[in-house]
């Protein structure tokens, strides 16, 4: 998987969770192809960064991990705008 994809994928979810924050992804190098997938936000504007751990292990694992931390933690506003409809311009 090319880092594009990573990368098109974590903003992807970014849109979807419909809130402040990121998400952050960091690789092992020691060469045992590891990483994991951290959720950095504030619950407050003026309180401290938080972060809560969303996934460990390969690559693949970690983005079904955060598949399944964005299903969890989805706003109403990051599901309307993952369910609305496209827009066609008229002729």
């Amino acid at each position: 998987m090319m880092i594009e994809e990573v990368q098109a994928h974590l903003r992807a979810a970014q849109s979807q969770i419909g809130r402040e924050g990121r998400f952050a992804l960091t690789l092992s190098l020691d060469g045992r192809e590891e990483c994991y997938i951290t959720h950095w936000f504030r619950p407050d504007p003026h309180a401290f960064e938080d972060c809560k751990a969303v996934g460990s292990g390969t690559i693949t694992e970690c983005l079904a991990a955060l598949d399944r931390y964005v299903a969890s933690n989805r706003t109403a506003a990051g599901r309307s705008r993952a369910e609305a409809p496209a827009l066609m311009a008229a002729e």
